[in-house]
């Protein structure tokens, strides 16, 4: 599994590589384009086109019709009802290709929360790093240990939290680079990579499971936990990125549903798709 995400996570590096040192929001800009795109494709070879196209002459058709004999209560119901029936239509009609579109849009979004989601530290910024046992042991939390790379500076001591499946310490970065964090636990060793940077965009990858499933749908930038019958988690709490529009702060998944949507419904004439 860790061989996909690698092959997936390369792909969209090289489509980002050339955005990496300008706004977010072109690369994203590009990004939903692409998204778009394939939006378009798989609506097209997935759905009944000519259906589509029959039912929206006949929503257009009641709609005028609605326009024409506003004055004409009965005619008004009807074509209501009309509307009505032929919308649940449509409906069915576009289920197909938005089945279809689950699992690429899916693995696509994976990939660009590590990019958009979160943002790296910065020199001088601090961060908790979380270390989750797979059950609660006393004994064992008490022999872990957190060492850290030059550029990385352990703020605190390590925080018990009670209950005996979570341990926590603060971090501070000293210098720009990616810095592993080394976690002793019995006779393991686990790392994890903490990203310093002030500027340009960044792969981010604040969580590494034991899980090869969740680190497939969570964690696609990093291998998993290697097996061990401790260590569950372990998570660095990278402050949340949001995409500069105008004067507004939004989320990226905002910015990419809008512009697809946008990008989806301008070239649908170029790609011969009735939506």
């Amino acid at each position: 599994m860790w061989y996909i995400n690698l092959t997936i996570s390369s792909f969209f590096n090289l489509l980002i590589a050339p955005f990496k040192n300008l706004d977010p929001l072109w690369s994203l800009t590009f990004m939903s384009l692409l998204v778009g795109i394939l939006m378009l494709v798989v609506f097209r070879y997935t759905s009944n086109q000519e259906a589509i196209r029959k039912t929206k002459n006949k929503i257009r058709a009641y709609i005028f019709e609605l326009r024409l004999f506003k004055d004409e209560l009965r005619i008004v119901l009807s074509a209501q009802n009309k509307i009505f029936m032929y919308n649940m239509k449509y409906m069915s009609y576009a289920l197909k290709p938005m089945l279809f579109m689950i699992v690429p849009l899916a693995l696509i979004l994976i990939q660009l929360e590590g990019w958009y989601g979160f943002k790296p530290l910065i020199p001088e910024e601090s961060a908790v790093v979380s270390l989750k046992l797979s059950q609660g042991n006393a004994e064992v939390m008490n022999t872990i240990t957190m060492n850290v790379a030059p550029g990385l500076e352990i703020d605190s001591p390590a925080l018990k939290i009670p209950g005996g499946k979570e341990i926590n310490w603060r971090i501070r970065a000293t210098e720009l680079g990616s810095h592993n964090l080394t976690f002793n636990v019995e006779d393991y060793s686990f790392n994890k990579e903490v990203v310093v940077s002030d500027k340009g965009l960044k792969h981010i990858t604040p969580a590494s499971f034991k899980s090869e499933f969740w680190n497939f749908v969570l964690s696609p930038g990093e291998k998993a936990i290697p097996d061990n019958p401790y260590v569950e988690e372990i998570t660095v709490s990278y402050p949340l990125n949001s995409i500069k529009v105008y004067k507004w702060g939004l989320h990226w998944l905002v910015v990419i549903f809008v512009l697809s949507i946008v990008f989806g419904f301008a070239l649908k004439g170029l790609f011969k798709v009735e939506i």
